[in-house]
C-alpha cells in the first residue's frame, strides 16, 4: 500500500509501531486507566461529601484546604488521562494502519480480510470509546462539585476577610492612639524619621539601584504582572529584566508567596529556549522577579511590524518555543499563556519562552484579589481552558493558534463568542489566506486546532515535524 499527500505526512509526524507492541501498549494504558479513574472517583465523591457538609460545619477552614488539596490531585489525574487517552489514540492509529494495509494486501491476493486483526482492532476502539466516556462523566461531575462549592468557599472567605479586616483596623487605631501618647510624652518636639525614599523613576538625574545589585538602565515594558525595566546585575556584570510586580500581588502575602512559590519551580527548570529566572528581590516595600534579558522584542512586536512570517521562520520560531513547552511538560509544568506577547525573539535569533505559569498564577491572582475578569487570553485559549480545564494540550493548542497568526498574519478565531467558533472550527482555511503556503496546511490545522485535546498532536514536536513534512512533501 502507498499512503500519499497529508496521511504520508501524519504518519511521518506521528510515528509508527508494530502492531504486537500496539496492543500491547494498548492494554496497559486501559489497565492505568482503570485504577486511576477509580482514585478520580473516590476524589468526587469526598468532594462532594464536604460540599454538602459545609453550609452547616463549623470547621470551614480546614474543609477549604482539603478541598483545594483535592481540586489538586483530580486536576492531576485530568492532565494525565488527557495524555494517557491522546497516546491510546495514537496507538490505535498503528493499529487502523496496519488492519488497512493487511487488507489491501489480502485483497490483491485474493484473500478475505483478517478477521483477527479485525476484531483486535474493534476491542480496542470500543475501549477506547469506554474510556473517553467514563472520563467525560468523572470531569462532569468534578466540574459539578467544584462549581457549587466555589460559591459557598467565596462567601464564607469575603466573611471572613471582612472581620480581619475590621480587626486590624481596630488593633490599628489602638496603636495609632499609643504612638501618638508616646510620641507626646518622650518626643520632645522632634520630628519623626522620614519615611524611606520612593524608588527613583528610571531616567531619573540619579541613577536607581535595585536591593543594593541591580542597576535600573531603562523601562522596556508594562504587562499584566508589572514594569520590565532592563537592569545591570552590578554582581555578576550581566543585563537582567527586573519585573516589579504589580501592587494587588503585594496585596495578600498568601497570594504573593503562591506566585513566589511559582518562581521558585520555574527558577529550577534549565532549557534554552525558556526565559531563565535568577531570583526575586525586595526593594522599598516592593517585589522583583529578576530574569534573563532577551533582547528583540517579542513575536508579537515582530507581527506588528511586518504583519507575518515566512513559512521557514515561522517553522523556526515554532521549533524552538515548542521545544520549550514539550520539555516543560516532561517536568509537568503547564504554561497556560502561550501568545506571541510570550515568545522572545533575541538579536541572536534565539526563540526563547517567558512566563511559564508565573504570568498565570498572577492573573489568577489578581483576578481573586480585585475580582476583575478571570486569567487567560481568549484568542489563543482552547476551549477546555475557557471551560475550566487544563491539560498540557491548552500549550499545545495555543502554539498551534501562535502558529497560524504567524503565518498569516490573522487570528483564526476573532469573537466575540470565541468558545462557539473553536468549538465549530470556524476558522477561514490558511491557504485562503496565504496560498503560497504548502499543500496540506489546511488539514494539519484541523488536527492542531480540533475542539477535542484527543484529537491534537500529542507533543508540539509532532505539529513540528508534520510541517516540516509539509515542506519536505
Amino acid at each position: 500500500m502507498h499512503l500519499t499527500g497529508f496521511a504520508l505526512c501524519l504518519l511521518t509526524a506521528l510515528g509508527s509501531a508494530s502492531p504486537a507492541r500496539a496492543a500491547r501498549d494498548l492494554a496497559k494504558m486501559e489497565a492505568d486507566f482503570a485504577g486511576r479513574a477509580e482514585r478520580a472517583a473516590a476524589v468526587v465523591e469526598e468532594m462532594k461529601a464536604i460540599r454538602t457538609a459545609f453550609p452547616g460545619s463549623g470547621g470551614k477552614a480546614a474543609q477549604v484546604g482539603r478541598m483545594a488539596a483535592l481540586e489538586q490531585e483530580f486536576g492531576e489525574f485530568w492532565l494525565w488521562e488527557e495524555e494517557l487517552i491522546g497516546a491510546h489514540s495514537q496507538e490505535l492509529v498503528s493499529l487502523r494502519v496496519h488492519a488497512i494495509s493487511v487488507s489491501l494486501d489480502g485483497a490483491a491476493e485474493g484473500r478475505g480480510p483478517a478477521e483477527g486483526d479485525n476484531a483486535r482492532l474493534r476491542r480496542f476502539e470500543d475501549a477506547d470509546i469506554a474510556m473517553r466516556r467514563r472520563a467525560e462523566r468523572l470531569v462532569g461531575a468534578y466540574k459539578d462539585e467544584t462549581s457549587a462549592f466555589r460559591e459557598m468557599r467565596d462567601d464564607y472567605l469575603r466573611r471572613r476577610a471582612a472581620a480581619r479586616r475590621w480587626g486590624l483596623v481596630a488593633a490599628s487605631f489602638a496603636a495609632l492612639l499609643s504612638a501618638v501618647a508616646l510620641l507626646y510624652v518622650f518626643s520632645g518636639g522632634r520630628r519623626p524619621p522620614p519615611a524611606p525614599a520612593a524608588l527613583a523613576a528610571p531616567g531619573s538625574s540619579a541613577p536607581t539601584t535595585v536591593a543594593g545589585n541591580f542597576e535600573l538602565v531603562r523601562l522596556v515594558g508594562r504587562g499584566s504582572m508589572g514594569e520590565v525595566f532592563e537592569a545591570m546585575d552590578k554582581t555578576l556584570q550581566r543585563r537582567a529584566a527586573l519585573k516589579r510586580l504589580r501592587k494587588e500581588l503585594l496585596q495578600d502575602p498568601a497570594e504573593l508567596e503562591r506566585l513566589l512559590a511559582e518562581a521558585r519551580v520555574m527558577a529550577a527548570l534549565k532549557h534554552p529556549n525558556m526565559v531563565a529566572i535568577y531570583g526575586a528581590e525586595r526593594h522599598a516595600g516592593e517585589v522583583y522577579l529578576a530574569l534573563e534579558f532577551v533582547d528583540g522584542g517579542t513575536l508579537e512586536d515582530r507581527l506588528a511590524r511586518e504583519g507575518r512570517l515566512s513559512w521557514p521562520e515561522a517553522l523556526r520560531v515554532l521549533e524552538g518555543a515548542g521545544a520549550a513547552v514539550d520539555y516543560a511538560h516532561t517536568q509537568r509544568v503547564i504554561h497556560r499563556d502561550i501568545k506571541p506577547a510570550n515568545i522572545m525573539l533575541s538579536s541572536k535569533g534565539e526563540v526563547k519562552v517567558a512566563d511559564f505559569g508565573i504570568a498565570y498564577q498572577a492573573a489568577k491572582s489578581v483576578s481573586r484579589l480585585t475580582r476583575a475578569p478571570s486569567w487567560g487570553t481568549p484568542p489563543y485559549m482552547a476551549p477546555e481552558q475557557e471551560l475550566g480545564g487544563l491539560s498540557a494540550s491548552v500549550d499545545r493548542y495555543a502554539l498551534a493558534v501562535c502558529l497560524f497568526e504567524a503565518l498569516t498574519g490573522e487570528l483564526p478565531f476573532k469573537g466575540p463568542n470565541f468558545l462557539a467558533q473553536k468549538r465549530e472550527g470556524a476558522w477561514e482555511p490558511p491557504s485562503r489566506l496565504v496560498p503560497e503556503l504548502p499543500p496540506g496546511v489546511d488539514e494539519l490545522f484541523k488536527i492542531a486546532l480540533a475542539p477535542e485535546p484527543g484529537r491534537r498532536f500529542p507533543t508540539a514536536a509532532a505539529l513540528t515535524s508534520a510541517c516540516r513534512a509539509l515542506q519536505n512533501s
